[in-house]
């Protein structure tokens, strides 16, 4: 399948079926290429483009200094480009499917300052094993923005340390995908790595399946 030609199509299809203006349809085309970018410098076809393909991608722009509500705005755009091509039978998995929108920037609340959050975040006595766990747990939940069950019910597998993202269930089961910051996957990693194994076989489980023990 060509790209510029299925993204063509996919325009097309979005000025007569919504009337899109020039300039949606412009923003839509940006959006889609530095994508397609991506793609190419990761050698894989549109097609058969993968979660972490897009989580990548966002991180990218993350990096890069764009504001949530923009990546937001361009995510949506390929959500519709892969929409398109699942109904049109060009593709079979939509690799956005799962993701969650990034989330805007929620003021902190007057009576925390960013200071004390990162008290917050940095206060567990990290020269013991359960003061690794527990850094590497609020890590990931002020990365994530998790909710506590979220995180506490999260497994080994549902972490992609190496695609940058955790797959996570929330209310009513619905599982997503959401991208997780350096400074997050280094503690988990360190968590994982060098922690779990001796907090697991101290709690009589060493086989269990969940991330946090």
């Amino acid at each position: 399948m060509n790209a510029e030609r299925a993204l063509d199509g996919f325009l097309a299809a979005l000025s007569a079926e919504r009337n899109a203006s020039r300039h949606t349809l412009d923003a839509y085309r940006r959006d889609i290429r530095d994508f397609l970018r991506v793609l190419g410098a990761r050698r894989r076809p549109l097609a058969a483009a993968r979660a972490d393909d897009v989580v990548a991608w966002m991180e990218r722009q993350r990096r890069a200094g764009r504001k949530p509500a923009t990546i937001a705005r361009r995510l949506a755009a390929l959500r519709g480009l892969y929409a398109h091509l699942v109904r049109e039978g060009a593709v079979v998995d939509n690799p956005t499917e799962h993701l969650e929108q990034p989330r805007r920037a929620r003021p902190l609340p007057r009576t925390l300052s960013r200071e004390a959050v990162a008290a917050l975040v940095e206060a567990p006595d990290v020269g013991t094993p359960l003061g690794v766990r527990d850094r590497a747990l609020l890590e990931l939940l002020y990365a994530c923005g998790l909710r506590a069950t979220e995180a506490l019910t999260l497994r080994l597998t549902d972490v992609n340390g190496r695609a940058g993202y955790v797959q996570c269930s929330g209310k009513g089961r619905k599982e997503r995908l959401v991208p997780v910051g350096g400074e997050a996957l280094a503690w988990l990693e360190r968590y994982v790595d060098g922690v779990r194994p001796r907090l697991a076989a101290a709690r009589g489980a060493p086989s269990s399946p969940l991330l946090f023990v």
